[in-house]
């Protein structure tokens, strides 16, 4: 007998399940990680249904074994015979040599028609006994949550989060009922040691024994009502990645932390995406934006390098895409994490978040100027040495000046294109490279809404036409015009490519080269 694959498809959390938690949590006195409680509840599921199994199916008769003597009206399954179940109907003696006492019984199929069987058999390859299968892979707790883990554990998160009482921190849960009680009086020291730790971040560990809440080294649960006391308090920040509990003032936040940068604000706009990864993925290098639904296709590589657009360079940031979220600390509830980049070149380490509502990194305004990046350089990451931490670095510039797009800004806020030379420090995409030589007359630009107030189909065909005056030939690429666009407001490069291609005043060329169906327009 087998637990059906579609047992765990259906998975839903009953009220015998919340129980069994509930007594599971009862009996360790300790509160217990999510993906502990879903391997326990699995492994109860499992055993569970199992015994439902042989209920069920011994309630309907007993299985067939040679060996028995049965008698007529004897209800009987046949594994053998796909659990085929039948009636006695007769029974009769019968002769074999090698078998002193056979009998034949006449069994009614509840199929259909009659059939015999012996019995009275001490010696058959069928007297064993039916049991559950053992290696089935469906009543093995680690092969289901292999299959099914993320399934299983949306269903789980969301029924114990139904449960007034039961409550979560950093991934582990309790009965909220059975916690330590937090004086107001602890709570205040720690804000103030916070203070003192220029808001953070500190670990349960390390407040605790500042404040002097004694507790033993593996009284979890003092700790755990610690945390909560905390996270009920709006003075406090929990940020830590994933498995580690940290603790940050919120008051002392960096504010492009708690809300996101001007430049980095965008309006979700509808628009049909159907066929425009194909011309995605001609995007010279890979292609990271935190709106995308869309991403590069995931690297082996263990470095990834990102060609900045003007929002992030300005902001001091990086986006969160896809494939940039499995490189990052992540966390199970914190909406902001507390890591630190380390500088490849110079071992320096300096404070960053990841911001998760509004999906990027956020820290790096300081680094952008002392190494000289600019729109268009190229910042490599890859995770470091320890937990938490990501290295960072660019390559230098094989030149020292370069010609590059430049932006102008005229008085009266209007945007102008130019080829002009600049000193580099850093390698960049060539494509997306942009020189930035006012960039107050830029910000003005942001403040005042400037380009956000008209359509984005408008600026998109002002931004096409100036590019288009820095080639002979009048052609634009999509990934300049996408570098271009952002330098005065955010759009993503989907929204951009569909314009292109939907606008008729625009010719296809190719690739991603477009031009004005009048080259004189």
């Amino acid at each position: 007998m087998k637990i059906t694959e579609d047992y765990w498809t259906a998975f839903s959390v009953e009220q015998s399940d919340i129980d069994f938690i509930y007594n599971l949590l009862l009996e360790k006195a300790s509160p217990i990680k999510s993906e502990e409680l879903l391997k326990a509840l699995v492994a109860f599921r499992i055993e569970d249904q199992a015994a439902k199994l042989l209920e069920n199916t011994r309630s309907k008769g007993s299985f067939y074994l040679p060996k028995e003597d049965y008698a007529q009206g004897d209800k009987l399954i046949f594994p053998a015979l796909n659990m085929q179940n039948g009636r006695v109907t007769a029974v009769r003696s019968g002769y074999n040599p090698e078998y002193e006492n056979l009998k034949v019984i006449e069994v009614e199929m509840e199929s259909g028609g009659k059939r015999c069987f012996a019995a009275n058999i001490g010696e058959h390859a069928l007297n064993q006994s039916m049991e559950i299968d053992e290696n089935d892979p469906n009543r093995n707790p680690e092969a289901v949550i292999n299959q099914h883990g993320p399934y299983l554990k949306d269903c789980l998160s969301e029924a114990l989060k139904s449960q007034e009482d039961l409550v979560k921190i950093a991934g582990s849960w309790f009965p909220r009922s059975l916690l330590v009680d937090i004086g107001v009086g602890y709570l205040n020291l720690a804000e103030a040691v916070l203070e003192e730790a220029d808001g953070g971040p500190l670990s349960i560990s390390e407040l605790m024994k500042q404040v002097e809440l004694e507790a033993d080294d593996d009284d979890r649960l003092m700790k755990f009502s610690f945390d909560l006391a905390l996270q009920d308090d709006k003075r406090f920040d929990e940020v830590g990645p994933a498995g580690e509990t940290l603790w940050f003032l919120h008051a002392v936040e960096p504010e492009d932390v708690k809300q996101s940068p001007i430049y980095l604000k965008y309006t979700p706009r509808d628009y049909p995406c159907e066929g425009l990864d194909q011309y995605l993925e001609l995007f010279e290098g890979t292609l990271y934006d935190e709106f995308e639904t869309w991403d590069s296709p995931k690297s082996n590589s263990e470095e990834i390098a990102i060609s900045l657009i003007y929002p992030h360079w300005r902001s001091g940031t990086l986006p969160l895409s896809n494939t940039l979220r499995e490189f990052f600390p992540t966390a199970h509830e914190a909406p902001r994490v507390n890591f630190n980049f380390m500088d490849e070149l110079t071992g320096k380490r300096f404070g960053a978040w990841v911001v998760r509502p509004f999906n990027y990194i956020y820290g790096l305004a300081d680094w952008y100027e002392e190494n000289e990046i600019m729109p268009g350089s190229l910042v490599k990451v890859k995770k470091g040495n320890h937990p938490g931490e990501i290295i960072i670095h660019y390559d230098k510039s094989r030149q020292n000046k370069e010609w590059l797009k430049t932006v102008l800004i005229g008085s009266d806020q209007g945007i102008v294109f130019a080829m002009l030379k600049h000193n580099i420090n850093a390698d960049f995409n060539e494509r997306m490279a942009v020189a930035i030589p006012d960039v107050a007359a830029v910000d003005a630009i942001w403040t005042n809404k400037v380009y956000e107030k008209e359509p984005i189909t408008k600026t998109i065909l002002r931004i096409t036409r100036e590019l288009a005056k820095l080639n002979p030939q009048g052609q634009v690429h999509a990934q300049e015009l996408y570098a271009a666009v952002n330098v005065v407001r955010r759009c993503p490069p989907s929204l951009i490519l569909y314009n292109l291609l939907q606008e008729t005043s625009i010719s296809h060329l190719g690739d991603l080269y477009f031009r004005f169906a009048d080259k004189e327009a």
